[in-house]
Order: C-alpha cells, then sequence, then structure tokens
C-alpha cells in the first residue's frame, strides 16, 4: 500500500503540472480574467486531457511501472482512472457561462463547442475525441469485451489513438491556455510519450518479436478442459523471468491485438522453452488443442510481480480453478532451490476431475515442508480432501485443518482464481486479523464489483483521488483567472 500511496501522489502531480504552466510566461499575465465557473472548466479539460494521456502508461506493459506497482495495480488505476478522466471531460464544456456571448477570438474553449458549427475544427475534433472516449470505456465495461476479445482489443487501440490525435488538435487549437508556450510543450511531449507507448505495444514490439520466434512444441491434456502447452525458442535470445510472472501469447501470426495473458507456468528452463497451463474458456483457448506442432509462437513479457516475498516465513497459497497455473512455477522454482520455508497450497476445484497433478509439473513432493490441501464440491466416492468451495465457510474450514492452522499465524497469503473466489478470501482473511499487506493476489479480470477491503480502499483512493484533482482545479485556476 506504501507503494500505492506513492504513485497516487505523483500521479495526483503530474495532473496539476498543466494548471501550475499556466502561470508562466509573460503571455500569462495579460490575458483578461473570467468568471469561475470557466476556469473551473478549463481545469477540468486540462486535468481530464493529462489523465488520457498517462492512461497511456497504465497498461500494463509499461515495465518500469509493472515491475514497482505491478501489473494488477497498474491495470485496475487504468479503468478506474478513465473513468474520471471521462467524467472530467464530459463535464467541461457544460460548465463555461458563455452561452451565447459573443465569440472571442483567444477562446475557443466555451459551451459553444456543443453547437459545431463557425467552421472551427478544434471544436469538432474535440467533440469526436470525446465521443471515442466514451465509446472506448463503454465498450471495456460491456459485453463486446469478453464476446471477441481479438476484435474488442483492435477496436481500443484504434480509438484509443484517435482520442490521443483529436484530442491534442483540440486542446492546441482551442484551449485558452494552451496558447502558452510552456503548456504547447508540455502537451506535445506528453502525447509524444504517449503516442510512443502506443506504437510500442502496437508496431514496435511485434516488429522485435519477429526476431525472437518460437515454436509450438507441446500441447498436453492435464484434466478436464485443461492443457498445458510449450514453447520453444527458434532464434533470438530467450525471454527471462522470475516464477510467477506472466505473458501474452500469441500464435500463427504477429497481429499485436491477437494476444493473450497466461501465467508462465514453470520455472526458467535451461533450453528457454516457456510452459502455460491454459483451461478452455474463449475462442483462443478452445482452439488451441487443435494447433499442429511447430506452429509459430511470440510471446510479450514478463510481466508482473506475483513472487515470493524474502522476508515471509511461511506460505499460504490459495488457488482456485485455473488459478493454479500462477503457482506451479514457484513451486517447481522452490522445488528447485530447495526451498526450507513452510508452504500450504490450498487448491479448489469444481470437481476431482478438473485438478492437475501437481507432483508431474512442479516435483513439489521434493519440497522439505510442504503440504496440499485439496478442496472438491462435487466429490466422488473415494475422495479423501476437503469437501466445498473456497468461500468464507471453506477456507475457515481449510484454515483450521492443523497443517495449516499451525503456520496461519505468521503465514504470507498468495491468491489467484475466479474474481467471486478471490473477494471472498480477501474479504475473510482480512476479517479475521490478516494485515493487508500479507495478502497477495494475482488478478486477471478488473471489475468495479468487489467489495472485499482491498477493493474497497482501491476505490475509495480512487474516488478521493478523482476529487482532490477536480477542488484543486477549480482553487488553482480561480486564483489564476483572478490574477489574469
Amino acid at each position: 500500500m506504501y507503494r500505492l500511496l506513492i504513485f497516487a501522489l505523483f500521479y495526483l502531480l503530474l495532473l496539476l503540472v498543466p494548471l501550475a504552466l499556466s502561470f508562466l510566461g509573460p503571455d500569462s499575465q495579460v490575458m483578461p480574467p473570467r468568471p469561475l465557473p470557466d476556469e473551473f472548466a478549463a481545469g477540468l479539460a486540462m486535468v481530464g486531457f493529462t489523465a488520457v494521456l498517462l492512461e497511456f502508461f497504465l497498461l500494463g506493459r509499461f515495465r518500469p511501472l509493472s515491475r514497482t506497482l505491478g501489473s494488477d495495480l497498474a491495470m485496475q488505476a487504468h479503468q478506474l482512472l478513465a473513468r474520471s478522466a471521462l467524467v472530467f471531460l464530459c463535464l467541461h464544456p457544460f460548465l463555461y457561462s458563455l452561452w451565447g456571448q459573443q465569440h472571442r477570438p483567444w477562446d475557443e474553449s466555451y459551451a459553444q463547442a456543443l453547437r459545431i458549427g463557425g467552421g472551427s475544427w478544434g471544436l469538432f475534433t474535440g467533440l469526436l475525441a470525446l465521443g471515442a472516449l466514451l465509446a472506448m470505456v463503454v465498450l471495456a465495461l460491456g459485453p463486446a469485451r469478453r464476446n471477441n476479445y481479438d476484435r474488442w482489443r483492435l477496436g481500443h487501440g484504434v480509438l484509443a489513438l484517435g482520442v490521443l490525435i483529436l484530442g491534442l488538435h483540440h486542446t492546441l487549437a482551442s484551449g485558452r491556455y494552451a496558447q502558452l508556450p510552456a503548456l504547447q510543450v508540455f502537451w506535445s511531449i506528453l502525447a509524444l510519450l504517449a503516442a510512443a507507448s502506443w506504437f510500442g505495444v502496437y508496431l514496435l514490439r511485434p516488429l522485435l518479436q519477429k526476431g525472437q520466434s518460437y515454436r509450438l512444441s507441446l500441447v498436453k491434456p492435464l484434466a478436464e478442459r485443461i492443457w498445458e502447452i510449450e514453447i520453444t525458442p527458434t532464434c533470438g535470445s530467450p525471454m527471462r523471468f522470475s516464477p510467477g510472472q506472466f505473458a501474452w501469447l500469441k500464435l500463427g501470426g504477429l497481429a499485436p491485438h491477437k494476444d493473450h495473458p497466461f501465467s508462465i507456468s514453470s520455472a526458467p528452463l535451461a533450453n528457454g522453452s516457456l510452459k502455460f497451463i491454459v483451461k478452455e474458456a474463449g475462442d483462443f483457448t478452445q482452439a488451441l488443442p487443435g494447433q499442429a506442432i511447430g506452429t509459430v509462437a511470440y510471446v510479450d513479457g514478463p510481466y508482473g510481480n506475483f513472487s515470493i516475498p524474502e522476508k515471509a516465513q511461511a506460505i499460504i497459497m490459495l488457488a482456485g480453478g485455473i488459478g493454479i497455473a500462477s503457482f506451479t512455477g514457484l513451486l517447481a522454482d522452490c522445488a528447485q532451490r530447495g526451498e526450507r520455508r513452510p508452504i500450504r497450497l490450498i487448491y479448489a476445484e469444481h470437481n476431482p476431475e478438473q485438478m492437475v497433478a501437481l507432483a508431474d509439473l512442479c516435483h513439489c513432493q521434493n519440497l522439505i515442508d510442504f503440504q496440499l490441501l485439496p478442496m472438491v464440491e462435487k466429490p466422488g466416492a473415494d475422495w479423501n480432501g476437503l469437501v466445498g468451495r473456497l468461500d468464507a465457510q471453506g477456507l475457515a474450514k481449510a484454515l483450521a485443518h492443523p497443517a495449516v492452522a499451525s503456520i496461519a499465524g505468521q503465514a504470507h497469503y498468495m491468491v489467484c482464481g475466479p474474481a467471486a473466489m478471490m473477494d471472498g478470501v480477501e474479504s475473510h482473511l482480512i476479517a479475521n486479523g490478516v494485515p493487508m499487506e500479507r495478502v497477495q493476489s494475482e488478478h486477471f479480470q478488473y471489475d468495479f464489483h468487489g467489495c472485499s477491503p482491498r477493493a474497497l480502499v482501491l476505490r475509495r483512493g480512487w474516488l478521493v483521488l478523482s476529487l482532490m484533482a477536480g477542488f484543486l482545479s477549480a482553487l488553482v485556476l480561480s486564483l489564476r483567472g483572478a490574477t489574469g
């Protein structure tokens, strides 16, 4: 949480940079003052567009941010802060007090922006940028993302580039303070960096991947609708990674919108091969069993920081369903290193047929102090593990097991699985006195509905950050308007 607080403060300072720059330069001192609503509207516009440009770095693929904040938190910040930017930019045209007043050549960012006319391309591109941003947010929250992920990714990327180009043109052509040299330099630099991030993801990285290709070398069934795939490098340097990280995988081509995130399910291998455990869930994963051996593959990574902390005295892993893929690489690495700390794995599935054989995947039987506690909802007649779901009741039962209870008080908890299961596990652990910093989660689905203490802290932090940005927009530019 300390790193998250530092990120929030740094992010807020970046949002306020254009407001501070509006005071710089001799030209800023000769602008006639405006009513407070007009200055507030301009402030929201500047803060909102800055937030839009910063969104290009919160994609989970900006490695400095991924290593420090983690891809998990970066992606959640990306989704939440996009909402703030959209609200700020949608509000700002309605706050101007210049409805019906005479056109002012030095200021085109007024309420008549909603009345397309007068031949002002700056106003027109602003409306197009706002419409594209609204479409991005709506499509990201709707069923389009789930129904056809590849198509949604392509549309999201195209719309993002449109928002960048159209929004920059609107800002430079119609913004009152954007005419100041200091702000022109700021917008230009930040927009160029955002564009570089976009081109890096959609153009540069696919080209670099062409020289670091892999081939599909194994497609093996592990359990009901669960497969292990292995890709082996054919040219270039193999990807280096730490156990617990994930990569974006694509098969058969370099199209940038057709890669999908999967946890790397093995420890680093001598030949540079990468292994993944996947479950048939969507179009991409359902097609994996039919992929021919030798199919070309490309990876972008590694990302994430789902690793065992060095200071942890004991580790309790809680895996639900395909969430087990995040732990097999960690366990394999622990087995290779001769890890001596106590490790307990609570592994929950719907039925025994959907559980993978961990001994074959990660050789956890070689660990010095390890115990597996399997849990299923529908056990067979010969089942001798735990019975139930990994919800509050099932977790309480698992934590009361003698092998777990002996280390539960000092353990570090690592959680990965379906969103509802993770939300319930986090809530139960924190409600029962486990410090939040000792609960580590790996999400691959991000939504707005989690009710665990961690999810609530993130949402409250987002609301406070957004309100502070809006309040400071009004405060700073009210001072600017009074002195302009």
